[in-house]
Order: C-alpha cells, then structure tokens, then sequence
C-alpha cells in the first residue's frame, strides 16, 4: 500500500508479483513512504521491521529463501500465501545415455525439415566440445515431434554430414526419413533352429539389462531341467565364449534359441514395440507362446528340454548314406556331399 496506495481486488496480486521479483533479483527495494513506522506495532518485541533502505536478498545454500504475502479485504476477508524459491537448476553434466540413440528432428512441411537440419549442422559445427547426450536428449524430448521426420544414427562429428545431405535433400547412409502416419501393428515372428552364429548375444547381453535381465530368467527356468548337464552358462554360449559348448548340441542350441528369442521380445517391449500378434515356426512356437502369455516360462522350460531329448534321441546317430542319384539342398543351393545329411542338419532345417 505505501507503494501504490489501495488496488483493491488486486492488491494481493500485486504483492505476489513484486515478491517473485524480490526472489528473481536476491533483492528487497526500499519500502517507500513509510518514514514513520505505526504505533500500534510493538516493533521492539515483533520481530518484524520496516525495510528502510534496498537490502541484498542472496539465495544460499544452506536455506531456502520464502515470503508471506497478506492481503486484507475491506470486507474483512483475510488471505495469506507463503512464496518459496524454486530449486537452483542444476548445471552438472547430464547422466549418460546408456546405448546408441538417434538425434531426431521433425517438422510440419519437407522444407521445413530441410531448413532445421541445416540449423542444426552450422550449430554442431561451431559447438565442437558440445555434450551430445545432451543433444540427442533434448531433441528428443525437448519439443514436439510433427508430421515430417528424421532420424540420423551418428556421433557428433559424423552426424553434421548426414544433416548437411538432409538440408540439401539428398540421401545419406546415415539417415533415415519418413512421414507419420497411421500407426501399423506389429506382428512378432519367432523362427526355429538355423538362424543362429557363435557370438549373436554378446553385444545385447553388455549392452542391453533388459536383454541381459531376460536371459537370466531363462537361464532359472532351464536349470531344473538340465540339471545333469549345468557347468555350462547360458549368457557364455550367447557371447561365444570359448570355454562354453558348442552350440551345434541340439540341447545347447534349443535353450540358447529359446533364451535370444524371448531377451529380444522384451527388448522390443522395454522400447515400446508392442506385438498385437505372434507367430512361430518350429522351436519358436514354444517362444512365441511364452510372448502371448500361454505358458509361463517354467512350463516353456520343461517343453523345450523334453523336446531336447526327444531330438537328441530320433536324431542323435542319424547318418547319410552315399547317394545314388545327385541331391541338391534346397537350403545351401549345393550338392549334398556324403555324411552331411545327419540329425544336426534335419533338426536345424
């Protein structure tokens, strides 16, 4: 009131604006025309005083800074509101990302996509030392994402050639462009035995907890089951370690099918890849039903180890004989040559 006298309906308002500005500027202005402190405030014993002269309002560590605002109505309504600080942002560097991530872009029209990329190619050029998980986080979640998009799959370094190709509308090896649209289903496939290489889980179990939390899982249910046979790790035989056996075993090779196809479901899911539907083929069948929900991976464990040794047992001394006519492969494309034809080629194709 001593500043501006009575507003009425908006005199609290007015103090709530002149107190955020006090915390803003670590400032207290001078309380103006009040040179003679009222008499009817014990001003000795209050506590309370008259700001006299502008006063330093710093904020420090040790306690947050807050602020009572009182307003009194002339029809006798009274209101109180404390203000308090906001937290001091923190200016340490961000958490990093843990895996690849894209710097994604977007925008309403082509050529507005075109113009962004070329911002963002002369900004990383004159930023060299700039943090790029920073980056890669606050295009992603810093503004909206609209119709026209891109994704470039790079460091900071190599990203600038892709971005320039973008702004000049040309391809790039490492840039992927596309439109929204309507959101299509996804249907995930679980393939049988024949897909699999020494190593294929290595990279996913280092980098990837949910993949490698899936495993684990598996690698539970299983024991049981191989109880004779439990020196071996599964995690080894996915990263291909050389002490791990062999997964031409069709027991090994069934549990480490198993366990890839399920750590790769969840992986999808963990990043929002929904299926609405699943499929599988031989072996994946069994996978695919986990998926779905119709076993539970105890019961998929004791399937998958049955099924083992029944295979092991049809096809464990299968063995070609010479042929008498030339057979070809429909799987190699090549001539069968002599002993090729055993179990292990029947189960995995």
């Amino acid at each position: 009131k001593s500043n501006i006298g009575h507003a009425q309906a908006a005199a609290g308002v007015l103090g709530v604006i002149k107190m955020v500005l006090c915390l803003l500027h670590e400032s207290l202005p001078k309380s103006l025309h009040a040179e003679d402190p009222s008499p009817h405030v014990d001003w000795q014993v209050s506590g309370l005083e008259l700001v006299r002269e502008p006063r330093p309002w710093p904020r420090q560590d040790d306690h947050v800074r807050r602020a009572g605002i009182s307003a009194f109505g002339i029809s006798g309504t009274n209101a109180h509101l404390i203000l308090e600080e906001a937290p001091a942002p923190t200016s340490g560097p961000a958490e990093p990302i843990a895996g690849a991530l894209p710097l994604l872009l977007s925008a309403r029209t082509p050529k507005a996509l075109r113009d962004q990329a070329a911002r963002w190619a002369q900004y990383l050029e004159s930023h060299k030392g700039v943090e790029w998980d920073a980056v890669l986080r606050t295009a992603a979640t810093g503004r909206s994402h609209f119709e026209e998009r891109a994704a470039i799959l790079l460091g900071a370094n190599e990203a600038v050639a892709a971005l320039r190709s973008l702004a000049a509308d040309s391809p790039h090896a490492g840039l992927l462009q596309a439109r929204a649209g309507r959101l299509e289903k996804a249907v995930f496939v679980f393939s049988s035995q024949g897909s699999d290489w020494p190593g294929m889980g290595r990279a996913l179990l280092e980098e990837s907890p949910v993949f490698a939390q899936s495993v684990c899982e598996c690698e539970r249910a299983l024991g049981p089951h191989f109880a004779g046979e439990r020196s071996w790790s599964l995690s080894a035989v996915l990263k291909g370690d050389p002490e791990a056996p062999s997964p031409q075993r069709i027991d090994i090779a069934e549990a480490a099918h198993f366990a890839m196809g399920l750590g790769l479901a969840a992986l999808w899911e963990s990043l929002g890849v929904k299926p609405s539907a699943v499929v599988g083929q031989g072996q994946g069948e069994i996978t695919a039903a986990v998926v779905s929900g119709a076993l539970s991976l105890p019961q998929a464990a004791r399937l998958l180890a049955e099924r083992a040794k029944l295979l092991n047992q049809a096809l464990g001394d299968q063995r070609s004989r010479t042929t008498r006519v030339p057979m070809v492969s429909t799987v190699t494309g090549l001539e069968v040559r002599e002993g090729e034809l055993d179990g292990d080629y029947w189960y995995r194709n």
